[in-house]
């Protein structure tokens, strides 16, 4: 007795729905690793927040993609690859901080810049020591750390967000 070949089943393509989605959360964590707002993703993209919101929940068109890959400055064939990670947040500060530091990044003296701030000199100390800390260059020479929690900041766009 013979058994009759089997048949090639069709094959199916991506679940579109799931692929959208994937795009949406890698997306998400993108934007979430700069530690930007919905509102900050929007505003580089050109796109509104409900938009955004849209994107990062699957529903999303290419140009919206597109959008947001630039804004995030990501090549899409990354994002898209199964080579893409989840990225690794970055260091962040709040409003505040970030005015503190924009304040003192020409390098002034702690006395000519606590009064701009409403701040003492020593208040200011305190505040730039935290700064340091959670830009990651407390180690550093104290001759050299202004300098180089400006440069920390700055190649994390947290100067953009303030």
């Amino acid at each position: 007795m013979t058994t009759a070949p089997a048949r090639p089943t069709p094959t199916t393509g991506p679940d579109w729905d799931d692929v959208l989605a994937d795009i949406g959360d890698r997306i998400r964590a993108e934007r979430k690793a700069r530690h930007w707002t919905h509102t900050e993703l929007g505003r580089r993209t050109g796109m509104s927040v409900a938009t955004v919101k849209r994107l990062e929940n699957g529903e999303t068109s290419l140009s919206g993609f597109v959008r947001a890959c630039a804004a995030l400055e990501i090549p899409m064939g990354r994002l898209l690859s199964d080579e893409w990670r989840l990225p690794v947040p970055g260091p962040s500060l709040t409003v505040r901080q970030a005015e503190v530091l924009r304040v003192v990044a020409d390098g002034r003296p702690l006395s000519a810049a606590a009064p701009v701030l409403g701040m003492t000199p020593e208040g200011l100390a305190s505040v730039l020591s935290g700064i340091y800390r959670r830009l990651g260059v407390a180690d550093v020479a104290r001759d050299r750390r202004r300098q180089a929690a400006v440069r920390v900041a700055a190649d994390h766009g947290l100067f953009d967000a303030a």
